[in-house]
């Protein structure tokens, strides 16, 4: 069997960031919690708990200690109420992210519909909404609801940083019909789109795709719908133990790609495994 890597593997810049922080963070000796998981990686999350970073759902849960905004971002309303509390703010929120909410912002300020391409229940979108200065944002996942929304003068519309640029370009091809004025912005992030080229030249060269990432992953979730719209077969596991030898032990060409939060070690295992099939 011949096991192909994409040219770009591991974590991307903002998640190695918002590692770092912790990391610096965990040699203060403080008591660290993060809102929700740092990071959408199982093993990475268990991995930080076990060295003393818990997640936590809400501020109320405690009453010192360190706070660390995650990659996705948290609304200003929230980070302000954890300094009221006496505790101790790192945000981590990835500056693609950051980008993301200060266009939507400005949007809001200046007094345009906004629209936020992406899926209205992952965090990145949630913290995007709540900068926009308590005006409605729609969230369109699909070309079919970009249909829905209703005209208006001034339209402004940005992505989730790890949307499909094919699902972007469709959706906003209906969107162009909604307003008189329509300013695009681009913000799915540029290593997020390089994944997704290099992605889509390797599965049109191998048999199958093993794309490696947690299922809570919107940027590794990406990677699958691509390799399956390309009609490849398609494996989407988290970890080595995901795989089953009498599945891929007849395949002679197989790619592997991770998502932005893919610990290279992970990739590394599953590499190792499928060269020792035969």
């Amino acid at each position: 069997m011949d096991v192909f890597l994409t040219e770009e593997i591991g974590f991307c810049f903002g998640v190695r960031r918002a590692l770092a922080l912790v990391s610096d963070e965990l040699k203060r000796g403080n008591h660290i919690y993060t809102l929700g998981d740092l990071i959408h990686n199982t093993g990475v999350v268990e991995s930080l708990r076990k060295k003393g970073v818990i997640p936590i759902s809400s501020l109320s849960q405690i009453s010192k200690g360190t706070v660390i905004i995650r990659s996705h971002g948290a609304s200003p309303s929230l980070i302000k109420e954890g300094r009221r509390k006496g505790l101790k703010i790192l945000d981590a929120t990835c500056p693609y992210v950051l980008r993301v909410q200060n266009i939507a912002r400005y949007f809001s300020m200046k007094s345009y519909q906004v629209i936020i391409i992406g899926l209205a229940t992952h965090p990145e979108v949630k913290a995007v909404i709540e900068n926009v200065n308590k005006r409605r944002a729609y969230v369109v996942k699909n070309p079919q609801e970009a249909t829905r929304i209703p005209f208006a003068s001034k339209i402004g519309v940005v992505a989730q940083t790890t949307e499909s640029i094919d699902n972007f370009e469709k959706i906003v091809k209906n969107l162009v019909q909604k307003g008189r004025e329509i300013r695009i912005f681009n913000t799915i992030c540029k290593v997020i789109r390089e994944r997704q080229e290099n992605t889509k030249r390797l599965a049109k060269k191998v048999e199958a795709m093993i794309v490696v990432g947690g299922h809570n992953s919107s940027n590794t979730y990406q990677l699958v719908k691509l390799c399956k719209l390309l009609k490849v077969k398609t494996y989407f596991v988290e970890t080595r133990k995901d795989l089953q030898i009498r599945e891929l032990k007849h395949l002679k060409k197989v790619g592997l790609v991770g998502g932005t939060s893919t610990p290279m070690r992970a990739l590394e295992e599953i590499r190792d495994f499928l060269l020792s099939i035969n």
